[in-house]
């Protein structure tokens, strides 16, 4: 937990955990409320007392309350299934099953023995069809692997520099290493290392120079998502051909124009290079009205496709776009982006006539990179370099 624990709380803890469970057993402990729990789906205030009562006798101590609030799980209020609609219902504070057991394996992790092994097992075995999951369930999702392998740490809400530091520690029955540090005649620290517990590997933040993608190094999870975001990058910053965009070179007559009748490859290609835009100029918003599975059908909204002209690429290679947009009878150039291997390289110059030839003297949206500003004082058109003395310039793509 990265929050401080309150103070009446650390010291309920220190009580408990410096006592003696007297229902210490094996890690297979059974409970007959767990049947209940499992059946329901969920357990009421005063059946997580009996169950934690019956598996650590020093929990009587806690005010599980300001540990469940602590925690962060979640108390519902729960309902009886009405016979009537019409009738009334009671109300009940419970917990869910994926929070009770995660509640228990947290606990597990403070140093009690409160055994959460079956409800972690009834609890993985009813999310295994889940695509997405919750913090408690994810708990559960890691606890196999993680069981007494973590360290909980906990330090004092309450500022207390009234006394001597001196530390408590001693090893209990499971072998987790428990560790209170006191100032004074008051714990402020609280530390526990599970019996299996080793200093994880150094870990940092790094940030990859080609897809900008920032992740943990060493995180097996933050690495598979890199590997994701970066094949979906990477497929437009060095982008192959297309055959379709290719067969629409050689045949149609304005084949980089996207608009409502435009494939809707085409709109899905328009859509990752605006997404891409959005995410190098930290945009708040897409600027481009289309989805990966729907058109851009606004006839505000004209896009384009850029081909490769210098074959750097191959014939029907994508690289690079942009949007304009209609307000009333004025045209706009809303953003462009072209991948970085092809800037400087006269794309937007290649097709710059013919904007202004179809769009006129349109308007360009602001803020500007030091490359963008450059290229209007040198192609612009008088009125789209007078704008550019009220316009800030921002770091963004060259062209």
């Amino acid at each position: 937990m990265n929050k401080k624990i309150p103070s009446k709380l650390l010291q309920q803890l220190y009580q408990a955990l410096n006592g003696k469970n007297r229902h210490f057993g094996g890690f297979a402990h059974y409970t007959p409320v767990d049947d209940t729990i499992i059946a329901r789906g969920w357990i009421y205030s005063i059946e997580l007392e009996e169950l934690l009562l019956s598996t650590d006798s020093r929990l009587a101590y806690l005010d599980l309350d300001r540990l469940t609030e602590y925690l962060e799980i979640p108390w519902r209020a729960v309902y009886k299934r009405p016979r009537y609609l019409s009738a009334g219902a009671m109300a009940t504070n419970a917990l869910t099953l994926a929070d009770a057991a995660c509640l228990l394996v947290r606990m597990e992790e403070m140093g009690f023995d409160s055994h959460p092994e079956r409800l972690v097992e009834h609890g993985l075995r009813a999310q295994k069809d889940l695509t997405h999951v919750t913090g408690s369930e994810w708990t559960l999702l890691s606890y196999p692997k993680r069981r007494l392998k973590e360290e909980f740490s906990a330090y004092s809400d309450e500022q207390n520099d009234d006394g001597e530091w001196t530390p408590h520690n001693w090893k209990d029955a499971q072998g987790r290493r428990i560790k209170f540090t006191l100032v004074g005649k008051l714990p402020h620290i609280l530390t526990v290392r599970g019996p299996k517990y080793r200093r994880p590997a150094a870990q940092g933040m790094v940030t990859c120079p080609d897809c900008g993608w920032r992740y943990t190094k060493g995180d097996p999870e933050s690495a598979m998502s890199h590997r994701s975001e970066h094949a979906r990058v990477m497929r437009f910053m060095n982008p192959r051909p297309i055959a379709a965009f290719n067969a629409r070179l050689e045949k149609h007559a304005d084949p980089e124009l996207v608009i409502g009748d435009s494939p809707i490859w085409m709109h899905r290609e328009v859509h990752q290079r605006a997404l891409q835009f959005k995410c190098e100029f930290q945009y708040d918003f897409l600027q481009w009205e289309g989805s990966l599975r729907k058109k851009n059908l606004r006839a505000e909204s004209h896009g384009y496709l850029f081909a490769d002209h210098t074959d750097t690429h191959g014939p029907g290679a994508a690289i690079g776009a942009c949007a304009f947009w209609q307000d009333g009878e004025k045209w706009r150039l809303r953003w462009i982006w072209v991948c970085l291997s092809m800037r400087r390289s006269g794309v937007l110059a290649r097709r710059w006539a013919e904007f202004l030839r179809r769009y006129g003297d349109f308007e360009i949206d602001t803020p500007l990179s030091e490359a963008m500003v450059a290229f209007v004082n040198r192609r612009g058109t008088a009125k789209q370099k007078q704008c550019l003395q009220a316009q800030p310039s921002a770091e963004s793509p060259d062209l």
